[in-house]
């Protein structure tokens, strides 16, 4: 047995493949329009930004304390001096957007440690042997994404 012909076949003419009607032989026509452009190009409703989570809003905060001013651009403008190895060290950077949400983690990990060291005086020092593992590499991790700053706005 036989399977029954389709509605359509499909032929090359002139190079290009056309989709043929069995029924009428006359080339298939679409049945839906194709679609109209949008103007504006809009493509559907707007992006709804999320708001920052609490370690970007604790970053923000303490950005906040050890930035020397703003610039009229909005950048934040660290001016740091240390001393090491008896040298004077300096430190002065202009940070975009993307660079105060770096530093604003950052510091966030730098004080993770410091944070347990309060937490476990107030509730408890058995609490501190729990939250050490998750501290200790994040202190570490913060001084590193901070050196890391300092490394790229150097090169600028």
């Amino acid at each position: 047995m036989d399977a029954p012909r389709g509605r359509y076949r499909v032929e090359e003419k002139d190079g290009r493949l056309v989709v043929i009607d069995t029924a009428t032989g006359a080339p298939a026509t679409s049945v839906t329009p194709p679609p109209t452009p949008r103007a504006g190009g809009a493509t559907g409703p707007g992006v709804i930004a999320r708001p920052p989570g609490l370690v970007d809003r604790y970053g923000r905060l303490l950005l906040g304390l050890v930035v020397k001013s703003w610039d009229s651009e909005g950048r934040a403008v660290i001016a740091w001096e240390w001393e090491q190895n008896g040298r004077k060290q300096r430190w002065d950077a202009a940070l975009d957007p993307t660079g105060q949400k770096r530093m604003g983690r950052a510091l966030a990990a730098v004080s993770a440690f410091p944070l347990l060291i309060l937490l476990s005086i107030f509730a408890g020092f058995g609490l501190a042997f729990f939250l050490l593992p998750v501290a200790l590499p994040a202190t570490f991790w913060g001084i590193w994404a901070i050196m890391r700053l300092q490394r790229e706005t150097e090169r600028r």
